[in-house]
């Protein structure tokens, strides 16, 4: 038993499994979501999450407000998505007894939620693989791939290797000193194939063996080698590959990252199915907005911007067909000047 106390902040696939998983490994686990009917079943009977085909059911300690928690956590391990981090993590910073935060989620989050909680209080945890939420109480793990911890100044302390030996409980775990890196390589992944399955409606396999979605998922890419070169990063192996081997539209790389990730249905496209707002912006929009820092074109990422904006507004709807027109738009815009 590993000496340690989380908070988990948002009980949905992610946040969820990692409590399950945590369970009888830490000293205490407590989950904070604020939908109160997922709360009472994470609670009675538990919940209920499938893994490699087989179902398992935890019963967790879940509240759905700050005020309902006691004591101090080592940990908060914050699972909501970039819109709801103000509402959520304000209360929180405020409250005594966290010790660190750990931002799990997609995108350039970092700096706003440092903001919020405290540069010294955050870490990063990049997860590679991925859930689907099914309903209250009901999650599934799609794929099986590593979480990368590591602290924002690029050290490592005890409490950085606290929070990987608390994590091992979940799959494996690997420490770096290069989190900007893997920041990165990860919202290339993110930006590449969550946004082009949000817009198509596919799953990260679909979106690779669609001729128009390989294409995107290549430009893309590109862009955002792009950007991460311009600021400097040296990005790391993301799924089994190195970066530059999709910048040579290298298919066998494609083929490797695909057989860990392919299932991953994103967590934007279940936010457009479920009529909520995405992460689009620290995405898609992330890659832009430092894009036109270094002058530097993105028109298959402001595409990607573009359409899931209009799918929020119910102005359009995924669907594969959307690549094919993705890539002519964009393919014309970017002919443009910058």
């Amino acid at each position: 038993m590993i000496d340690a106390s989380v908070l988990v902040v948002g009980g949905g696939a992610i946040g969820g499994i990692t409590a399950a998983k945590l369970v009888g490994t830490v000293r205490r686990v407590v989950v904070l979501d604020a939908d109160e009917r997922h709360v009472a079943l994470l609670r009675d009977p538990g919940l209920t999450y499938e893994e490699a085909g087989e179902p398992h059911t935890v019963a967790l300690d879940a509240v759905a407000s700050p005020e309902q928690l006691d004591g101090e956590f080592d940990f908060a391990l914050v699972a909501v998505k970039s819109p709801f981090h103000q509402a959520a993590l304000e209360p929180l910073a405020a409250r005594p007894g966290i010790g660190a935060f750990v931002s799990l989620g997609n995108g350039l989050i970092q700096d706003r939620m440092a903001g919020l909680v405290g540069a010294d209080r955050l870490l990063s945890c990049i997860v590679e693989w991925g859930g689907t939420n099914l309903g209250p109480g009901r999650v599934v793990r799609d794929t099986i791939a590593p979480m990368v911890v590591g602290e924002l100044d690029g050290s490592e302390r005890p409490r950085t290797q606290l929070l990987a030996r608390c994590l091992e409980a979940v799959g494996e775990v690997r420490l770096t000193r290069n989190v900007r890196g893997q920041i990165w390589s990860k919202l290339l992944v993110n930006s590449a194939f969550t946004g082009l399955s949000a817009v198509s409606g596919l799953r990260y396999g679909g979106v690779a063996r669609h001729p128009d979605g390989r294409a995107a998922v290549y430009a893309i890419w590109a862009e955002g080698f792009a950007v991460a070169w311009a600021e400097e990063v040296t990005l790391d192996r993301v799924l089994g590959v190195e970066p530059r081997e999709l910048i040579d539209r290298d298919d066998a790389a494609l083929a490797r990252m695909m057989a860990i990730a392919g299932n991953t249905k994103p967590s934007m496209l279940q936010d457009l199915e479920q009529g909520r707002p995405t992460e689009v912006d620290v995405v898609n929009g992330g890659v832009a907005r430092r894009a036109r820092e270094h002058h530097i074109a993105t028109p298959f990422n402001d595409r990607v911007v573009e359409l899931v904006h209009a799918m929020e507004r119910g102005e359009r709807a995924p669907a594969p067909r959307e690549l094919t027109e993705l890539v002519a738009v964009a393919s014309s815009d970017g002919d443009r000047p910058v």
